[in-house]
């Protein structure tokens, strides 16, 4: 991939309208933009100004702890920061999503958590179990807070050229202590770019096959694990074979793609062999620590692919993608809720149009049903064919007659109602 070559296609007042308009949508409402938009002409001219002579100086940041699961710490910088870092990187964007590989699909336009669920549901589908046999899940420990600006800076002038891009990039990494601020958008390309090179070279199977030295320690480490971690009869037969078969088995191994996704800083591996995947393990795990710096958390292992693939909230089987219990139980919570404060089916399928709508990308029909929130077409003729009892009613209203029985009894023993 050639250098992006800064070419100041960023220094127009139309770049800067369009990155403020990608940048306030659906933000009108709050205090800090409407005091941007009574001046918005100036300021934006104030931005392409910023941009074009570089005067621009981080204003700083304001600590703000959320709690997702797990406290995170978020920094937030002023809007004209905002607007001047969107307009800086948004002629050169694409260039710098493409520079990470297609398998870490995170925070691109058009990809994101979908890409990866089609990419990962789509390998299950068209490959067998025995090739989705294994996998191991990794997770950076404090990804961005740890971030090395050094390692980063030295990444991104392989992306970029040196000039007024580079220079900006680099205002912005060290207008941090320590690490990248969460909550700002360069943040997002930092962090595909941090760890592209890493990416490749994993699909490289780290480039075992280039050098003898490494080739022959790692097919012996390769034999001797698969004869002292044998357990089936499956196993016993490929020992049969003798040492020389598995040693070639492993070299045709290198040659074949590596089923790798990265979302951000969740790692995943898949591999049929458990043997190669506690390698490709030991090495991916060297290769962080030692050349990017990023410590692992511990809670990995090598699973079966049958028990499930949790990320980016969806559970992957070979037969279908679930969607995760975190996930499932905040829509159901919230459902409940709406539906207690008297809103019909269709401004709940509204006011949460976002969960519905990552939920659908799953199986999710029994969950959906077990709600009362399917949309199906048998349903909807049910519903016109219901005749409201009185006039003036909506079929919504009919109720069974066994339940307002039993809400007459329970009036009359005091068991409430």
């Amino acid at each position: 991939m050639r250098k992006i070559r800064d070419r100041k296609e960023n220094e127009s007042l139309e770049n800067a309208q369009e990155a403020y308009d990608n940048y306030s949508r659906h933000k009108h409402s709050r205090d800090y933009v409407k005091a941007f938009d009574e001046n918005l002409q100036h300021n934006l001219e104030e931005v392409v100004r910023m941009i074009q002579d570089e005067s621009w100086q981080p204003k700083g940041y304001k600590e703000k702890i959320i709690f997702e699961r797990k406290q995170r710490k978020l920094a937030k910088a002023p809007i004209e920061d905002h607007v001047v870092e969107s307009a800086s990187i948004l002629p050169y964007e694409k260039s710098l999503y493409d520079y990470s590989t297609w398998r870490a699909p995170a925070v691109k336009p058009g990809m994101g958590t979908h890409g990866l669920m089609r990419f990962l549901r789509n390998d299950f589908f068209r490959s067998t179990q025995d090739e989705m046999a294994y996998y191991v899940p990794l997770d950076a420990h404090h990804y961005f807070p740890l971030m090395d600006h050094a390692i980063l800076k030295e990444k991104l002038q392989r992306v970029v050229k040196p000039g007024k891009l580079l220079r900006f990039l680099f205002k912005v990494v060290d207008s941090y202590p320590m690490g990248v601020p969460l909550g700002i958008k360069v943040a997002q390309l930092f962090g595909q770019i941090y760890l592209a090179d890493f990416d490749r070279l994993l699909l490289r199977f780290f480039d075992i096959a280039d050098d003898p030295d490494k080739l022959a320690y790692w097919t012996q480490r390769y034999v001797t694990d698969r004869i002292l971690t044998a357990r089936t009869e499956e196993d016993a037969r490929e020992l049969s074979r003798g040492p020389s078969y598995l040693a070639m088995k492993f070299q045709w191994y290198l040659d074949e793609p590596i089923k790798y996704y990265r979302f951000v800083d969740n790692i995943l591996i898949i591999h049929p062999d458990k043997t190669v995947l506690h390698i490709l393990l030991e090495l991916a795990i060297m290769h962080l620590s030692r050349d990017w710096h990023i410590t692992v958390n511990t809670d990995f292992n090598v699973r079966p692919c049958w028990t499930g693939i949790r990320i980016a909230g969806y559970v992957f089987y070979p037969t279908n993608v679930e969607v995760g219990k975190h996930n499932k139980k905040e829509l159901a919570k919230r459902v409940r809720r709406l539906q207690k404060l008297g809103f019909d089916e269709e401004q709940i399928r509204v006011k949460l149009a976002s969960r519905f709508g990552f939920v659908k990308h799953a199986d999710c029909i029994n969950l959906l049903k077990s709600l009362g929130m399917e949309k199906s077409l048998g349903k909807i003729i049910k519903k016109r064919r219901v005749r409201p009892p009185f006039q003036g009613m909506s079929s919504e209203q009919k109720v069974p007659f066994s339940s307002i029985v039993t809400k007459c009894e329970k009036m009359l023993t005091g068991g409430g109602g």
